[in-house]
């Protein structure tokens, strides 16, 4: 069975003379650069080829040391910026290096896939580089958020306490990595997690009707999807299977001016995966201790 590295290693060939079309389809006309139009080279071309490199053979990695070690400091920048050059092998290569110096799983999360990622937002922000590029990169932190996964599989819950969660980009969105790390946080606490592409508002409003969830997380990278999110957190709550639904909101404005989140509607917010859980969790608590006598479990599927 291939490694992870070998298997990465087979793919780089492939992945570099796709991205390289890839740019030369993305910039051959002025229509052909805009995001949406980038975003469909991305998934036509780069990433099914990768994808396929990936699947074929691939094995879990080895069980790694863990502990209280600290992420160096400006590791995390260099690390983003590595994502827009090197393959995920060479980028895994790292991350099992700070695991094997006593590194945890949470502080990885934390510490330097979750600012890896914002450097990427403001990077595009500020164009220091293009959509390709951050996409990419993006792209390959979520590769290795999935690795991680594979390592650690979380805790199980006894059927009573199972809670139901679903993450997603807020409608508009377009990368997916900040729902997926805030996933991963709930499944190793013992939730029953589901996670979803971007969607627009009425995939997701169809989500929240066809399946009881507890709470429903929605991740914002750019501001201009703030105002909309009100409109479609108000309908999600009419469709909601279940009445009760909590639902919060992440992302980098969330964490510059937490008030935002009850303007537009939401349960609550937190600045990280971490942090989610215990918010999360403190909701539902609250959430409980109001119920009439009376009240009923929420449906269930």
């Amino acid at each position: 069975m291939a490694s992870m590295l070998e298997i990465v290693t087979e793919a780089k060939i492939a992945a570099s003379r796709s991205l390289d079309r890839a740019r030369r389809a993305a910039f051959r006309s002025r229509e052909a650069t805009s995001p949406d139009a980038l975003a469909r080279v991305i998934e036509n071309d780069i990433i099914p080829q990768l994808l396929v490199a990936h699947r074929e053979g691939a094995a879990p990695l080895s069980p790694a040391i863990t502990g209280n070690a600290t992420i160096p400091a400006g590791f995390s920048d260099r690390f983003a910026a590595a994502t827009l050059t090197e393959e995920v092998g060479p980028l895994m290569a790292q991350v099992e290096a700070l695991m094997q110096g006593g590194v945890d799983i949470e502080t990885l999360y934390l510490d330097l896939l979750a600012p890896a990622a914002r450097q990427l937002g403001t990077w595009w922000d500020e164009d220091a580089c293009d959509f390709v590029d951050v996409t990419m990169g993006l792209w390959r932190l979520q590769e290795i958020v999935r690795a991680l996964s594979a390592l650690v599989p979380g805790t199980t819950a006894p059927p009573s306490a199972e809670r139901r969660a679903l993450f997603s980009p807020a409608p508009g969105e377009q990368h997916g990595l900040g729902a997926m790390i805030v996933e991963e946080f709930f499944r190793r606490a013992g939730w029953q997690t589901w996670s979803a592409p971007a969607l627009d508002e009425g995939e997701l409003v169809a989500l929240a009707a066809g399946r009881s969830f507890d709470l429903i997380g929605l991740t914002v990278s750019v501001e201009r999807h703030v105002a909309a999110l009100a409109r479609s957190i108000a309908a999600v709550r009419r469709a909601s299977r279940n009445p009760q639904v909590l639902i919060m909101v992440g992302g980098r404005v969330f964490t510059e001016r937490p008030g935002l989140a009850f303007e537009i509607g939401a349960d609550g917010t937190a600045s990280d995966g971490q942090r989610a859980v215990q918010v999360a969790n403190d909701l539902m608590t609250t959430q409980v201790l109001r119920m009439p006598l009376s009240g009923g479990a929420p449906p269930s599927n």
